[in-house]
């Protein structure tokens, strides 16, 4: 017997030999996936227009897709973000999928966007949000124009920012200037705690003299997350990056926060990669 339970938002391939017209919307996305008995060894369980396919997390499963096992003695168990579990066992060897979601979810929004992301698809990088551009200019993707918003809770904050020559002189300005340090990496940590108002910014200047200025605001609370985004998310990866996309990417930097503190699993880091670089959900 193989089991294979998997978590939550891995990393998928959603152009697996087949074919969906673009404007055809899943009944729904796999969300985990339990393989047991002969069938198990076989792997393919999905049917999608005369082919056999191995399901894969935030897969999507679309109209007239069938789940089929070949052994009564397997069990097929795929959980489905908004359907519930799928259970194919025993005397019924295969059930068939119908139905599309319906338009304006915002938690699936943001998993067709992630999905993308994570196969490579998404031709969206919110380079219109950066600090500054051009040239060999400093910049931070990540970072937004007027005021960047954080939690203060006594963690670190990761400010990283790319092209600039080194060495770089680095200085967190709290209203009242502040002593500048030299280094050569281009990122660097800021214990919030040590952050005595609700405002501050970090300076970063060049060997050039070039120079990248980020401005920060410490906050209380975040918005609140809907339970639509809630009911899809097993771990906070799709609050956090729904959380990115507030107030035009001002949460972006409190986002990567809360990534970076869940499990690095490939999936986490592509999807702090895709942030980092400027992508905002929408």
């Amino acid at each position: 017997m193989l089991l294979r339970v998997l978590l939550f938002l891995a990393v998928l391939n959603l152009s697996a030999g087949f074919a969906i017209a673009e404007d055809a919307r899943p009944a729904g996305y796999i969300m985990a996936y339990e393989l047991k008995g002969a069938d198990a060894d076989k792997g393919t369980v999905v049917v999608r227009n005369g082919t056999e396919l191995a399901p894969k997390l935030l897969m999507p499963l679309y109209d007239d897709d069938a789940v089929f096992i070949r052994e009564e003695a397997s069990r097929i168990t795929l959980s489905l973000a908004r359907e519930g579990n799928l259970v194919v066992s025993g005397k019924l060897m295969r059930k068939d999928i119908t139905g599309e979601m319906t338009s304006g979810d915002d938690g699936f929004s943001i998993i067709e966007q992630i999905a993308a992301i994570l196969a490579g698809d998404s031709d969206d990088n919110g380079f219109s949000v950066l600090v500054s551009k051009g040239g060999d200019e400093i910049k931070a993707p990540a970072a937004v124009r007027g005021r960047n918003y954080v939690l203060r809770d006594g963690g670190a904050l990761h400010l990283a920012w790319l092209g600039g020559e080194a060495p770089f002189s680095v200085r967190i300005d709290q209203g009242q200037g502040g002593e500048a340090a030299r280094q050569e990496a281009r990122d660097i940590e800021i214990p919030l705690a040590r952050i005595a108002g609700r405002k501050f910014a970090v300076t970063v200047t060049d060997a050039r003299k070039k120079k990248l200025r980020v401005a920060f605001e410490l906050r209380k609370a975040a918005p609140k997350v809907p339970d639509e985004v809630k009911a899809r998310d097993s771990n906070g990866t799709i609050a956090a990056v729904w959380l990115a996309g507030r107030e035009n990417g001002a949460w972006r930097m409190e986002a990567l926060r809360r990534l970076r503190a869940l499990p690095q699993d490939k999936t986490t880091m592509e999807l702090i990669a895709a942030l980092e670089q400027g992508w905002l959900p929408k």
